[in-house]
């Protein structure tokens, strides 16, 4: 059963899919293979390595442009998203990518399925620490990795849900942060 933070975040990101792919989706397909709010390219960073063959699951996918990217760069994806709206903007590039409506907390896959367990300011940072990283563990094979861009939690520490934006002074305590709710 999807906990209080689970079905917020979906609402959330069902409502919200459309304006935010409209804000950051072109940005996100001109340069789908760099790294968090400052898109630093994956060229500099180096985290993911050769992905050719790998089975890779992106948690948090959205549009699913880390997943076409790694499909192009021959690795072998399945996208996640805990939000049917963001996976339909995924669905409308025609891509061929397997898609999975789910939770980070939950992820529906098998036992010791992927390589490599990707997320870029995706599942991680909405769900409970013990339970989506339980997770990535379960489904990873042995000596699969897991490779993520997380946003401190100063960030979230300083939202104002009230104003959906940003706030110049702490809105939240950082002792007992345990996941983030948008919105």
């Amino acid at each position: 059963m999807p906990s209080d933070h689970e079905r917020h975040n979906r609402a959330f990101w069902d409502r919200d899919a459309d304006d935010y792919q409209d804000a950051h989706g072109g940005t996100l397909h001109d340069a789908p293979r760099a790294w968090g709010v400052w898109r630093i390219p994956e060229s500099e960073v180096g985290a993911l390595g050769d992905v050719r063959g790998l089975d890779v699951l992106e948690l948090g996918c959205g549009a699913a442009q880390w997943s076409i990217a790694l499909a192009n760069d021959g690795a072998r994806p399945i996208g996640l998203d805990i939000s049917i709206a963001q996976l339909r903007h995924a669905r409308a590039t025609g891509t061929r990518v397997p898609l999975v409506l789910g939770s980070g907390e939950a992820v529906p896959l098998r036992d010791g399925c992927v390589d490599l367990v990707l997320s870029d300011h995706g599942a991680l940072s909405f769900c409970e620490p013990e339970r989506s990283v339980a997770e990535v563990a379960r489904v990873l094979r042995p000596s699969g990795r897991l490779v993520f861009c997380h946003t401190a939690p100063l960030v979230y520490m300083t939202y104002d849900a009230r104003r959906e934006r940003q706030s110049r002074s702490l809105q939240g305590d950082y002792f007992g942060m345990r996941s983030f709710v948008y919105g």
